[in-house]
């Protein structure tokens, strides 16, 4: 693991560094030294002195050249701080083998060699474009300490690299480092190490496993027991327990819980005495690490590692290569676009690289269409087999110079990278819109359209349609193109506008659907156009055959009745991704759709999944309305946040909201808005909604409403405890590897796994991980394995889903959420619901349609529900309400975006109030993250690459037609569940 750190002042941070290694002081001559290209130039070399350390530190170099700071502060540094993992430590340290401090050095060393040729950057002055610019500048300065205890005096190797504030650029002149790549490499700095040691501790003779977290390929030695980790771990125990006070858990709330809990270091500890309490615990546990290091030597001295191991007795290459990639927990297939070398041309640990690479490629592609090479590299390593940065860098080279991978190199600024398969389908989309142009029937003629829309809107009861709905809908209605895209700000009546649009094409004789990407908002989609609904899910899956072109003749006749001239509608189209939409409009094209409307906003959130084709698209030839006076503003303060937002003035919208802005305490935001929110008359209350970017935060507010409506007898005091399930977010190719099977979790079989024993609906509980195979505890008391990397890759639904359990209190007038749905019932995802009564075993659920439904016992829904109070703004997109309180934090820098806190602002008509932790630097937070998904086209145009022909798009097209896109009859799949839906319940 690596922690960053701003270091203080540099005369205490001299002194601080340098006191420490009481432990390891006679196991090494070298406790500190110098490091770096730029160390070398300056000629700092050897042991670190700590006058000279403290010069560097204040910005005076040892040659003249004074750094100068902002403002006359110069900013000392950086501590990278590479801890070993527990069990590392413990058979170092208890057990005496030196080896393995040495060991840490080495990949300390090799990992900020890395970090020097491709993280370290200084701004730097270009004439041309009249500014500064960041540059790679190759050199670095540190400084590195090895310690080994931690604030309790427990074993704990690891090493501070303090990296200076100064670098040479290219221009030859000394300059301030900047941190920005540095901080934003962490996790990928983090796997470069994590491999780097593994693999000097595999070389040594022991055997690794993935640790209980395995974040960023953390891992621990096999044979150290869980017991001794846990009994020499109480300073994490700290932490933890520090971040279980708000549920907070990202990398920088481990460093504030880390410093909160700090506790003053000894001045001269007593060696022996600590010693003596380790051994002392370690036999009271009984923990001997002798016969480990033992029989770690003895391999060592054969030459043997775990992975000759793996590989003893399998004759032919590429037999061995499958079994390193097994060992792995990868599953190679014939025909991977990323590894199309034929078995036995790669030797076994390059075959091993080039597998890790194509399933982080694939993982990391669910979701993005580009992703930085970083990314790549630290999604690879995380597999944690005989590879290491060096040669996961050489496969996404080889990739590159083979057109598969498209993107930067790895010497250039921007290092993001596509797929070639990626490439092909945003082209795929944009051909298949194209294709529609000039190829339908206009739905009504447009003499007396106009009058016809306006008459429609008063019957249906709207005010009449403004300039930009009506000329909405005269388009749709008498264009000849199948797709038209309709671009509206949140609030302008997209939907509303299509109302009319329907009544029409239904006076025509055309059959209408109404689809969004949620079922709560599909159901009200075609409650307002007066149309059957459905999820986008729900509609593929129902005509999956007819797309994939597997369907009987008598299936695709009764699939064009339905659908040939119909007007298909689609709302939040900006929550569409690519292959989806790909789909989409292959069926409208086959079947001969009338019309095939996206309505939309490019500024709200995007699709979970990979792509923007929404926006794409609206950067072709291709028709399409645009909707922008804003009818859900109904205030001065709202109009004027919804003007600067239209105009992309983030700073504009936080001045407007300043007067309605309360700033509190680190952690105290929900409990702040929460007491904001139960402290409004019930009226006023019931038209005000708490959002959240995120979980954790929706979470807190969730219990902070609920004790406070407790507290004001206004839900029932006695309430019961309900065992709940929270998804775990996680990708496709993630569930087909172990890291996401953590104990207590619930794993749900979503389609029949034959080869494996497991049939849809059944699901276990977690409960181990042993020879590369999950161990399912199923409710008959049955323990069964589950092997994820033999989960199929071809489904277009997840295979598996991952819950975490949770326990929540339920009260009588609670507000509830579904996170799941119950066609039957009607109940849908994301729809609200209120707790009627509680009668022993069964609890009455009022549901958004006015419908009571008892729930005993035992009923799944009991499993699928969440409080209301607070929601996240994933699910709100799409609501509307009258008041809105928004809770922010600057803790949750990931999830600020423009497009989140545009989401969250637009749902309001009224008035919006902002809780948070620190206004101005969310607001910068927000302003330096659009939110935006990558592309892949973008990306290679970025990079220079020539956009493909029509032949060699015609070969592409090709290739994506022979991937296969379901299961095969009889080999694990039940067909589609057209009562899947998906949960947009996502952050942190």
């Amino acid at each position: 693991m690596i922690t960053l750190a701003s270091v203080g002042s540099a005369s205490s941070a001299a002194e601080y560094y340098s006191a420490d290694n009481y432990y390891t002081a006679d196991q090494t001559q070298d406790a500190s030294a110098w490091f770096g290209k730029g160390a070398e130039a300056l000629a700092l070399t050897g042991k670190v002195e700590e006058a000279a350390f403290a010069a560097v530190l204040e910005g005076k170099l040892p040659h003249g050249s004074v750094i100068a700071g902002k403002d006359g502060v110069h900013r000392p540094g950086v501590d990278l701080t590479f801890s070993a993992s527990k069990s590392v430590s413990l058979v170092a340290m208890l057990g005496g083998d030196k080896r393995l401090v040495e060991a840490l050095k080495d990949s300390v060393a090799a990992t900020l060699r890395w970090a020097e040729k491709n993280v370290v950057e200084a701004r730097v002055w270009d004439a041309a474009l009249g500014r500064q610019v960041p540059e790679r500048t190759g050199n670095l300065i540190a400084a590195t300490f090895l310690h080994d205890v931690n604030r309790n005096g427990e074993p704990q190797l690891h090493i501070h690299a303090v990296v200076a504030n100064a670098t040479k650029a290219s221009d030859g002149k000394w300059h301030a480092v900047r941190n920005d790549e540095l901080y934003r490499a962490q996790h990928v700095l983090s796997a470069v190490h994590n491999a780097e040691l593994r693999s000097r501790v595999e070389a040594l003779g022991y055997e690794t496993v993935p640790a209980r977290n395995a974040i960023d390929g953390a891992f621990e030695i096999k044979g150290v027991t869980r017991e001794a980790v846990e009994a020499f771990s109480t300073r994490r125990a700290e932490i933890l327990a520090e971040l279980a006070k708000e549920d907070r858990g990202s990398a920088r709330e481990r460093e504030l819980a880390a410093l909160a809990t700090r506790r003053g270091k000894e001045l001269e500890p007593d060696a022996a005495r600590q010693v003596a309490a380790w051994k002392e615990t370690a036999r009271a546990i009984g923990f001997d690490p002798a016969r480990l290091i033992e029989n770690a030597m003895a391999r060592a001295a054969g030459e043997q590692t775990v992975w000759s191991r793996v590989v003893e007795g399998i004759r032919g290459i590429g037999a061995r290569g499958m079994a390193i990639a097994s060992a792995m927990g990868l599953t190679p297939k014939d025909g991977d676009p990323l590894v199309p070398e034929r078995l036995g041309r790669l030797e076994p640990k390059a075959f091993a690289a080039a597998q890790a690479v194509a399933s982080a490629a694939r993982e990391l592609g669910e979701r993005e269409e580009a992703f930085s090479r970083n990314d790549l590299i630290r999604t690879a390593l995380q597999h944690q087999g005989p590879i290491t940065v060096a040669s996961v860098e050489a496969r996404i080279d080889l990739l590159q110079g083979r057109g598969l991978l498209i993107g930067s190199g790895a010497s250039d600024h921007n290092r993001m990278v596509t797929t070639a398969q990626a490439l092909a389908l945003e082209e795929k989309v944009i051909a298949l819109a194209q294709a529609g142009k000039d190829s339908v029937r206009p739905i009504a003629v447009p003499d007396g359209i106009v009058a016809r829309l306006q008459e429609q809107a008063r019957a249906i009861g709207l005010r009449r349609l403004n300039a930009g709905q009506e000329q909405a809908g005269v388009a749709i209605l008498t264009s000849r193109d199948r797709v038209h895209l309709v671009q509206g700000g949140a609030g302008v009546g997209k939907s509303a506008a299509l109302a009319p649009v329907a009544a029409i094409a239904r006076e025509e004789g055309r059959q209408v659907v109404a689809l969004s990407h949620v079922g709560r908002i599909a159901r009200e989609f075609g409650e307002k156009t007066a149309s059957p609904a459905s999820t986008v899910d729900g509609f593929l899956a129902r005509y999956g055959r007819v797309i994939d072109g597997s369907a009987n003749t008598e299936k695709v006749a009764a699939a064009r009745a339905e659908l040939s001239g119909a007007l298909v509608m689609v709302d939040e189209a900006s929550q569409i991704g690519t292959d989806r939409l790909a789909r989409l409009i292959t069926l409208a094209n086959q079947m001969d759709v009338g019309k095939l409307v996206l309505a939309g906003d490019i500024k709200q959130l995007p699709a979970i999944e990979a792509g923007k084709p929404f926006a794409q698209l609206q950067q072709q030839d291709l028709k399409q309305s645009q909707i922008t006076e804003n009818l859900r503003a109904q205030t001065p303060q709202m109009v004027a946040i919804n003007r600067a937002l239209e105009q992309g003035d983030v700073s504009e919208a936080f001045a407007v909201l300043k007067p309605a802005t309360t700033e509190v305490a680190s952690g105290k935001i929900p409990a702040a808005a929460a007491a904001m929110w139960a402290n409004l008359p019930k009226d006023e209350r019931d038209n005000t909604i708490l959002l959240a970017a995120g979980r954790a935060m929706r979470s807190a507010g969730n219990a902070a409403a609920q004790e406070a409506l407790i507290e004001r007898g206004e839900v029932g005091e006695r309430g019961v405890t309900l065992e709940v399930l929270d998804r775990v977010t996680i990708t496709r190719e993630g569930a087909r590897q172990l890291k996401g099977y953590q104990d207590g979790r619930v794993v749900a079989i979503e389609t029949n796994l034959r080869a494996q024993g497991f049939a849809r609906g059944e699901r276990g509980t977690v409960i181990g991980i042993k020879d590369g195979k999950v161990e399912l505890a199923m409710p008959d008391g049955e323990i069964r394995r589950f092997d994820p990397d033999r989960l199929p890759r071809n489904l277009k639904h997840d295979a598996v889903t991952i819950y975490e359990p949770k326990q929540i209190d339920l009260h009588e007038g609670d507000r509830i959420r579904w996170t799941a749905k119950d066609a039957e019932r009607g109940l849908l995802n994301g729809d609200i619901a209120h707790v009627a009564r509680i009668d022993g075993d069964t609890i009455t659920v009022k549901a958004s349609d006015g419908q009571l439904h008892d729930l005993p016992r035992g009923d799944p829904m009991l499993e699928r529900l969440d409080l209301a109070y607070a929601i996240n703004v994933h699910v709100a997109q799409g609501m509307t309400a009258r008041d809105g309180i928004i809770m922010m934090s600057e803790r949750e820098r990931m999830l600020n975006t423009s497009a989140s806190f545009l989401v969250a602002v637009t749902r309001i008509a009224e008035n919006a109030t902002l809780v948070t932790d620190n206004p101005s630097r969310v607001e910068r937070q927000v302003e330096a993250r659009s939110g935006e998904k990558s592309s892949a086209i973008e990306t290679a145009r970025e990079n220079g690459h020539a956009l493909p022909s029509a032949t060699e798009k015609k070969d592409r097209e090709l290739a994506l037609e022979r991937t296969p896109e379901r299961s095969e009859p009889g080999r694990g799949s039940s067909g589609p569940d057209l009562s899947r839906d998906r949960d947009y319940d996502f952050g942190m």
